[in-house]
């Protein structure tokens, strides 16, 4: 087996994801409980629809502001938004090593305030990534087969060609699904020993 290419998940893998705290900072901002915004956020569908590209950009911000029921600028906001995200620095690390070895390549279930806030914030670790797909863009989320289909086709790679690691089972399942060779990212040592198992290190 020879792996050209390698997908790595965003939250969760590159970088640790911690959706509580996203909720915290909003409700320190607005005065509110983090229950009464993950009402507003999360359960309402608004975080969903952001992640499926229904809401993006400045309807994306002003949709959050219409449910938090609170006013701030499109960078605060943005920027509580993707407070969610730490970056993984042994994750990266590895991403920086494998780029000598493999293609690489990102595919996450999150929206564009995910995606431009990160790379404000962020940009030398999301260019590490080409290309960079995001399920506001695809209008898909994983575990769709259509998901990695994109994905394979976008890096011209065969499914048995192709390493994607994941965080969340159901995510590594559909890629299975497609006979993609795929890890299920539990720390960055284990993902180490894989990646120098399968040669890429």
């Amino acid at each position: 087996m020879t792996i050209t290419t390698v997908i790595f998940d965003l939250g969760g893998v590159v970088f640790h994801y911690d959706p509580g705290f996203r909720l915290q900072q909003f409700a320190t901002f607005t005065g509110e409980t983090t229950g009464t915004v993950r009402k507003r956020l999360i359960d309402s569908g608004y975080s969903q629809s952001c992640d499926l590209g229904k809401f993006k950009g400045e309807r994306a911000y002003r949709e959050g502001l219409s449910q938090l029921g609170h006013r701030m600028t499109m960078e605060h906001f943005r920027n509580l938004w993707i407070s969610a995200f730490v970056p993984n620095e042994e994750v990266v690390s590895l991403v920086r090593r494998l780029k000598t070895h493999a293609a690489i390549a990102l595919l996450t279930n999150n929206s564009d305030l995910v995606r431009d806030g990160l790379e404000d914030v962020h940009g030398e670790i999301l260019e590490l990534f080409r290309p960079r797909l995001f399920s506001a863009d695809l209008g898909v989320l994983k575990p769709d087969p259509r998901v990695y289909q994109i994905a394979l086709n976008l890096m011209n790679s065969e499914p048995d060609e192709t390493l994607f690691i994941d965080d969340d089972p159901k995510h590594v399942a559909g890629a299975q699904a497609l006979d993609l060779v795929t890890h299920h990212f539990r720390c960055a040592e284990i993902l180490e020993r894989e990646l120098t198992t399968l040669g890429l290190l």
